[in-house]
């Protein structure tokens, strides 16, 4: 009894009053998240190793700016039918497709020719193109589906107590995703995929299992319900609804505009030391199928802490950390870490030194970084949360990274950059964290003077029940309308991580 009574004390001390009947609900949650991120680090573990094997790493930042395009498209689909097919639905056409598009590339990985056994990199090898394409745009949608389909059932109080738990656990399935990349060498890469692509499936049956146990039948379908809002009314938006919305928002609204740059700014610095560190690990290697092996040992490896520390800091960190600063200085902690990163590895441009620096980075974005800016969507309107988030966190991420990857491309191109990558590739890093500081001061400004407002960006009048806890609201699509909002009062309802794309607020 004295332990379980301690127990309860360090739980309400790291995340508040926790509601232990939503804990069902909140783990089945985890647990789905978990799948997903599972099945995507072992993929994206792989990935260079698999485009350095077939392609040739050098044609990373290529590969990089490309799947900019690629996402285009996909995220335009998946705007057009946000409004038009259920979540569960769109879940299980995400999920088959990817799947039977991972065992198809784990079958041809496994060919003697144009597979992983052929070492010969060659640009004109269009699988490993196909394989980096299709891993970096399941990582985006999912990801993404995932706070779309979560975004609309946690009510307000249950919220700031729950999302740190179901990102920290989460974050186990990142973990072990990881530590099978490490054994590639045992397994073959080509299994490893087949073994990735039917995480797909696992995703789907738990997403219907969320529909039989937790799901009410009105949160099934396709439309975002608010207060007041009549079918009619709901199908004439969907009639409306253009592919580019999204787009338009961003433009559109100042504060949008200044939430695509904090949401992408530091994608470009993150993606210059990646790719110094993978460029210096794989050359460590042989060119052959065994170094490309070890190669994927290391990502695996790389993968292992970066969610190793991830875990441990959502867990037991990020709600203490926004309570205890607030969420404006909170915005400004990251930023900072950046400047010093790119010092410190100027300064001693070593595998290592890249490995540990990248890493922390990495970690930090995904438990400190990444909640923290989903909390400054809590202001906003419905289709600022659903469509102009899609376009900032999908394309425009994807954007930033294709920006960072020019400045890679850029360093290798040339004979005399090129043997001083580090050094000539952190200076417009820096830059980059000196700019995305002075951007996270204005948005945490910004943001405050919303919240104290009541003011919601895209909306005409103030909607101060934003910022407050309102009934007791139970159901699958509450789930994380509810647990958008959650974040907004007192900076201290901070619990989310990866960036998600579609918070929904029907109240």
């Amino acid at each position: 009894m004295i332990s379980r009574t301690r127990c309860e004390r360090l739980i309400n001390f790291l995340y508040g009053e926790v509601d232990y009947d939503e804990m069902p609900r909140i783990m089945w949650l985890s647990a789905l998240l978990c799948a997903i991120i599972g099945g995507f680090w072992l993929l994206d573990s792989l990935k260079d190793t698999v485009l350095a094997t077939t392609v040739g790493l050098e044609y990373q930042p290529r590969a990089k700016v490309l799947s900019v395009c690629v996402t285009l498209i996909v995220v335009s689909i998946y705007n057009g039918l946000i409004d038009r097919v259920s979540k569960p639905a769109l879940f299980y056409a995400i999920g088959f497709t990817y799947f039977i598009l991972f065992v198809i590339l784990g079958g041809c990985l496994a060919h003697r020719s144009f597979g992983m056994e052929n070492t010969s990199p060659d640009p004109h090898r269009l699988l490993g193109w196909f394989t980096y394409f299709a891993i970096e745009s399941y990582g985006s949608l999912a990801v993404a589906l995932f706070w779309a389909f979560t975004n609309a059932s946690i009510d307000l109080e249950s919220a700031k107590s729950s999302y740190g738990l179901i990102v920290a656990f989460a974050q186990l399935g990142a973990i072990f995703g990881s530590t099978l990349a490490t054994k590639a060498s045992a397994f073959h890469i080509s299994f490893l995929f087949v073994l990735g692509g039917s995480s797909c499936l696992l995703v789907c049956a738990m997403v219907r299992g969320y529909e039989i146990f937790f799901m009410i039948p009105a949160q099934i379908l396709p439309a975002h319900p608010s207060e007041n809002t009549t079918q009619q009314s709901a199908n004439k938006i969907r009639s409306n609804v253009h592919l580019f919305d999204g787009i338009s928002l961003v433009l559109r609204h100042g504060y949008v505009t200044s939430l695509l740059a904090i949401s992408t700014l530091y994608e470009v610095i993150l993606t210059v030391l990646d790719f110094e560190m993978k460029i210096i690990g794989r050359a460590r290697y042989s060119t052959d199928e065994r170094g490309a092996e070890q190669f994927a040992e290391l990502m695996g490896h790389f993968g292992q802490t970066v969610n190793t520390i991830s875990f441990i800091f959502s867990l037991a960190g990020f709600s203490y950390v926004v309570r205890r600063l607030g969420l404006s200085i909170t915005l400004l902690v990251f930023p900072f870490l950046l400047i010093v990163g790119t010092l410190v590895t100027y300064a001693s441009p070593g595998l290592w030194t890249l490995f540990i620096t990248t890493a922390l980075l990495k970690a930090l974005t995904y438990s400190l970084n990444e909640p923290a800016l989903e909390m400054l969507y809590v202001p906003t309107s419905e289709p600022i949360k659903f469509k102009a988030k899609a376009w900032i966190d999908v394309v425009g991420a994807r954007s930033a990274k294709a920006a960072g990857s020019a400045i890679n491309d850029f360093v290798q191109r040339s004979p005399y950059l090129r043997t001083n990558l580090p050094q000539y590739g952190n200076v417009p890093a820096l830059l980059v964290s000196i700019i995305l500081l002075a951007v996270s001061a204005h948005v945490g400004s910004r943001f405050e003077s919303l919240v104290e407002d009541g003011h919601i960006v895209g909306e005409q009048k103030p909607n101060s029940h934003l910022y407050r806890s309102g009934g007791d609201h139970r159901g699958s699509y509450e789930l994380i309308t509810r647990l958008a909002s959650s974040r907004s009062e007192d900076d201290d309802d901070a619990k989310s991580i990866f960036g998600a794309i579609a918070r929904e607020n029907n109240r």
